[in-house]
């Protein structure tokens, strides 16, 4: 069995995190897309000392992260639409089911027999348990509670003691069904069965080059923060605090040189590993197929897709029960389907390493910030080296406002 490719407590140096970097060039199928030109931004920046920037300085009050009509109306948006939940791998063959919780709402995907993703709000029409727990493959859902059992098209198919529900058409009752597309290999659902979700990623370039039809499901954790929701997601855009609040983990490995594309509501940040530019002295065609640091796609409204040449972390983010709680779901993957203990173990390295990071050192600041916010700050102030910050904040606010009701 291989050592873990990567932990923060086990001293590891940086030639033993970049090393599988390496080993990439040499086995790589066709790069992904966007390496190359990211690559070149990426170099260019660390020769002049430079990262892209946003055009002007953004203040915005800090009533967005306390203010009960604020987190009501992030609610309202967040109900109206289309998320990300999940890894097309997670439900690759037919019969394959998973469940997610969804803005507290709990909703069973499946791969029906024809192949196509499913979804439907995981409750029983008898008296509301969920018929579904965890991931596995299952051609009938039977709730634990009465034994009211579903297929996969949601429609159900027996129950014990018919006779005692005459009267009623029980042919009417089933698993309410969500809207639900994969796109780019990615399951896209809305929680309203009004909205649509076709085309919600067709901004999102370069996603469809991952492969996430393939990822599978390794393993999860869900926190509950001190924390409003938007700061729990702006904690993953930026690097200016890498020096600091990562000094003895991240700032040793990767540098804020960092680059970003926005596309629509959707977003792109990547920071690179220090060794970068050793890339100078390799031909472009032998560069590794994945791009040389982390790469961190932000879909909105607030899933987080984490991508490193040898990990992949989803992270969906969800207001809690008032303006100053959220939940984060956080999922970690595999690059392709795991065969054995070296694919496990490496899976989960890779969460370890980013759940250490976030757990233990990005989401306390955010709960720190969010008790400045209730304590008399009025303002947060987003520099120049926060673009995708004030991306995220603008378009949160936009979509605020489209739901408001005309004059």
């Amino acid at each position: 069995m291989t050592s873990p490719a990567f932990s923060f407590e086990n001293g590891a140096e940086l030639e033993d995190v970049l090393a599988p970097v390496r080993n990439a060039a040499g086995t790589a199928g066709a790069q992904l897309p966007f390496v190359p030109s990211m690559t070149h931004r990426v170099l260019a920046h660390i020769e002049n000392r430079g990262l892209d920037l946003a055009d002007d300085v953004l203040m915005t009050p800090t009533d967005v992260f306390t203010s009960a009509e604020r987190f009501a109306a992030d609610r309202q948006m967040m109900q109206r639409t289309p998320h990300v939940v999940a890894w097309g791998g997670e439900i690759a063959e037919p019969g394959d089911y998973t469940t997610k919780d969804v803005m507290g709402t709990p909703v069973l995907l499946l791969r029906d027999k024809d192949c196509n993703a499913r979804a439907f709000v995981n409750v029983c029409a008898h008296r509301g348990a969920q018929v579904a727990s965890g991931c596995g493959r299952a051609t009938r859902f039977t709730c634990p509670y009465h034994a009211w059992s579903y297929d996969t098209n949601g429609r159900l198919a027996s129950l014990p003691s018919r006779h005692m529900f005459d009267g009623v058409d029980l042919s009417e009752l089933g698993l309410r069904p969500l809207p639900v597309s994969e796109q780019a290999g990615l399951i896209v659902v809305a929680l309203d069965p009004s909205v649509s979700v076709d085309g919600f990623l067709d901004d999102a370039e370069d996603l469809d080059s991952f492969g996430f039809d393939q990822y599978a499901h390794a393993q999860s954790a869900e926190l509950h923060l001190r924390a409003n929701w938007k700061l729990a997601v702006d904690v993953n855009f930026e690097g200016y605090h890498f020096p600091f609040l990562h000094k003895d983990t991240l700032a040793p490995i990767v540098t804020n040189n960092s680059v970003f594309d926005t596309f629509g509501m959707h977003c792109r940040w990547a920071f690179p590993f220090r060794n970068i530019e050793e890339l100078r002295k390799i031909p472009e065609q032998d560069w590794p197929e994945r791009f040389s640091g982390s790469v961190v796609y932000g879909i909105f409204p607030s899933c987080i897709v984490v991508e490193s040449p040898v990990s992949t972390l989803m992270l969906r983010v969800y207001p809690g029960e008032s303006p100053g709680t959220c939940v984060v779901h956080m999922v970690g993957g595999s690059l392709h389907p795991m065969k054995n203990d070296d694919d496990r173990l490496l899976a989960q390295a890779g969460f370890d390493g980013a759940t250490a990071v976030l757990r233990d050192e990005d989401f306390p600041a955010a709960e720190a910030c969010q008790r400045g916010a209730e304590n008399g700050l009025e303002n947060i102030i987003l520099g120049r080296a926060e673009p995708l910050v004030q991306h995220l904040h603008r378009e949160w606010d936009s979509a605020v406002e489209r739901l408001k009701p005309s004059a």
